[in-house]
């Protein structure tokens, strides 16, 4: 879609940006030293967000870009086949769209550079229409998907694709994040982090496992699933040791565990004993024995998760109480194990609510509420975006078995949706939460 002179001038002037040569080197020159995206109060509860993107190919006679898709995680919708799209402005290389965000809003997003065989219109068209045709359109494009190259924070380097923060103006302070983005923390040396080869009989797989201190000595031990997710190139772990330093966070170790694959993660995060059983009875006696030699030991333990992680981490509180009794839990799928439930949401009377005879049969809530296992010795920090509409009757109703049976729980409702740039925040205060200095 093109946009005509007059709503481009309007546009650019609310945003005190030059309308005059669009798309010269000047003003390109003028945009990037203003850097993207713009952002401009809208009402006292929103903002009016504008994303500008620079073709690479030039100007439409010479692109084979067809159309450049908006993804604002758990904002635009993927499951459309009317995705959010920013518009060409005739004759430049120059495409722009807005979107209006609450203004607490904090989330990653992306662009999506797609060529004619791909507009989601043409392949509607010529499939069959159906929603597993939709999301194998959606599976092959996002293949495409770029960071925002004049977003001046660094790109999100998490393993979940190229994507750039976003940030509102009344998003909550994000504890160390701040200095990470600004430059200010050093990126954690690879001498730090030590290896730990796990290879697992009764699993039947093997995987490296990392282990990284903050700590001299007898602490807890941090285990975070997904661990890939929480390389030194994300700056979790820089931002780790600027917390204990600065003592908002006491000292620990932290092992990340790494999924293997999608089918080993599904199998494995899913309230699966035998993982677990596995963790206890081999990993971490190979963690002790990695941490004598630095006369290291562990004093105790925090499980944490999001995600289908997230149900790992609670599952394995009520599973094993004598090890797990602390428990991070960011956008736990506790849908599961009725994954039909995610798939059909609307068979959900209420998106604000769900009553107690409808929580999955056979999952952690159901398990607690009918003393299968026991809750009163957890101590609990849960969080849900409120971009995930879906999750959060799962997530009330977990947390709400937990205090119904005497676990302590706190239960945040963030603005933002299921996305690592929640999960980085989300973490942060579960630990502070859970581990203060």
């Amino acid at each position: 879609m093109l946009i005509d002179q007059s709503e481009l001038d309007v546009l650019l002037k609310n945003y005190d940006l030059p309308h005059c040569q669009v798309g010269s080197d000047m003003w390109w020159d003028k945009i990037r030293s203003k850097g993207a995206p713009l952002i401009k109060k809208e009402s006292d509860k929103t903002s009016l967000v504008l994303f500008i993107w620079q073709d690479p190919q030039g100007k439409e006679a010479d692109s084979v870009i067809a159309s450049v898709l908006l993804d604002v995680n758990s904002l635009t919708d993927h499951h459309s086949w009317t995705p959010v799209c920013l518009d060409r402005i005739s004759g430049t290389d120059v495409w722009l769209g807005t979107l209006s965000i609450d203004s607490q809003w904090r989330g990653s997003y992306s662009f999506i550079p797609i060529e004619k065989h791909q507009l989601p219109g043409l392949v509607q068209r010529t499939g069959d229409g159906s929603r597993e045709a939709q999301r194998a359109w959606w599976m092959d494009v996002a293949g495409n998907q770029i960071h925002d190259d004049l977003n001046k924070l660094p790109m999100l380097v998490s393993g979940w694709g190229m994507s750039s923060p976003l940030h509102l103006p009344h998003a909550p302070l994000e504890v160390g994040w701040k200095e990470w983005e600004q430059g200010e923390l050093n990126i954690i040396s690879a001498e730090r982090i030590q290896t730990i080869e796990w290879q697992e009989t009764q699993l039947g797989n093997q995987r490296h496992c990392w282990l990284f201190s903050t700590a001299v000595g007898d602490a807890p031990l941090v285990i975070l699933l997904d661990g890939q997710k929480w390389s030194a190139a994300s700056g979790a772990l820089s931002v780790l040791q600027y917390l204990t330093d600065t003592k908002q966070l006491a000292p620990a170790h932290y092992l990340m565990i790494p999924s293997i694959d999608g089918k080993t993660r599904w199998k494995e995060l899913s309230c699966y004993r035998p993982f677990w059983q596995a963790v206890i009875d081999r990993l971490l006696p190979m963690v002790q024995v990695q941490l004598d030699q630095s006369n290291g030991s562990i004093s105790g333990y925090v499980v944490t998760g999001q995600s289908l992680g997230g149900l790992a981490a609670l599952y394995a509180g009520v599973t094993f109480p004598e090890y797990f009794s602390k428990v991070i839990s960011l956008s736990g799928s506790f849908w599961w194990p009725e994954e039909n439930r995610m798939r059909t949401p609307s068979a959900i009377k209420s998106a604000n609510d769900l009553p107690l005879n409808n929580i999955p049969r056979n999952s952690v809530a159901d398990h607690i509420l009918n003393d299968r296992v026991s809750a009163a010795h957890l101590n609990v920090f849960m969080t849900v975006g409120l971009g995930e509409k879906d999750m959060h009757p799962y997530n009330d109703v977990t947390y709400n078995a937990i205090k119904q049976k005497s676990g302590l729980a706190h239960y945040e409702k963030v603005y933002g949706g299921h996305d690592w740039l929640s999960w980085r925040s989300g973490l942060v205060n579960g630990l502070v939460h859970l581990m203060p200095a």
